[in-house]
């Protein structure tokens, strides 16, 4: 069944009369009857049957009028609605968010960006930036930002660039810091092996540390606590007040963090997955340490 057969059959119900809505429909009355019977057949059930007073439907055929008449109307809207909001940003968009720039930086790009596109659907996934990629891969999340340089062939695009920095409570200014307590943490495999490069060219004695947690504002929380240093990345250094010392490798390159926003070239070309990029773009990131180094 098509929009044709039912308008084929709303007029039926109303003309009683093949001829009539033969009329009403542009079409012969060999092409009304010649529908009207693959419908039937396409259901498996007879939708009407001629009495003296015309055309009576049959139950079966008042059931097909119900759900012919809800369809019209149904398409009806939705032209309506294309037309209304013709040239307008709408639509759902998953996205998938690395928990640091989540916690850091999201809520004020979801602020902004709903406040401009209130008909998108955004969905907002958060885990780790290694959990994310995947998802991006595999379609899950249509726009992926991941804190980390990812092999991606498709639309990629910088959105901040951070300097790792030791830092530790300006009680502990001037003393060397294999004599404090490094509080280490969780994080991909690339940042730790980073780590582990920086602090074995610089003399740290220390592999890890005894104090281990699974964030950057555990680990900042117990760096404002006085309990030892840590390494973090200037993301999360906006309101701390103590000692903050920006890292160089041996070569003399910095030690940077890069946050990517990924997603596919089609997606970027979607009026939600473009409004949302622009929006993003539009709040690159300039930290200090990294914007007077780099």
């Amino acid at each position: 069944m098509d929009n044709t057969d039912c308008k084929i059959v709303i007029s039926l119900n109303k003309t009683r009369n093949i001829t009539k809505t033969a009329d009403i429909t542009n079409l012969t009355q060999s092409a009304v009857s010649k529908r009207i019977s693959n419908i039937e057949k396409e259901l498996g059930s007879t939708l009407a049957v001629r009495s003296h007073n015309g055309i009576r439907f049959t139950p079966s055929g008042e059931k097909v009028l119900e759900y012919c008449t809800r369809i019209l109307s149904d398409f009806e809207n939705m032209k309506s609605f294309l037309k209304q909001n013709e040239g307008k940003v709408f639509g759902s968009l998953t996205v998938g968010v690395s928990d640091n720039y989540m916690l850091y930086h999201l809520s004020d790009l979801l602020y902004t960006f709903h406040g401009k596109y209130p008909n998108v659907n955004l969905k907002i996934h958060t885990e780790k930036g290694h959990v994310i990629y995947p998802l991006l891969v595999s379609d899950e999340v249509d726009i992926a930002i991941i804190r980390g340089d990812y092999k991606w062939d498709g639309y990629k695009q910088l959105l901040s660039r951070e300097m790792m920095c030791v830092v530790y409570d300006s009680k502990f200014k001037g003393k060397n810091l294999n004599d404090l307590e490094y509080i280490d943490r969780t994080t991909d495999s690339v940042q730790y092996s980073m780590m582990n490069r920086w602090k074995h060219e610089n003399g740290i004695v220390q592999t890890s540390g005894l104090l281990t947690v699974d964030s950057i504002s555990s680990c900042m929380d117990l760096v404002k606590r006085g309990l030892g240093w840590a390494l973090i990345p200037e993301i999360a250094l906006t309101d701390f007040d103590g000692c903050v010392i920006p890292c160089m490798f041996a070569n003399k390159t910095p030690f940077v963090r890069n946050t990517f926003l990924y997603c596919r070239e089609e997606v970027a070309e979607l009026m939600p997955a473009k409004a949302f990029i622009e929006e993003a773009v539009s709040k690159k990131i300039q930290y200090p340490h990294a914007s007077s180094l780099l």
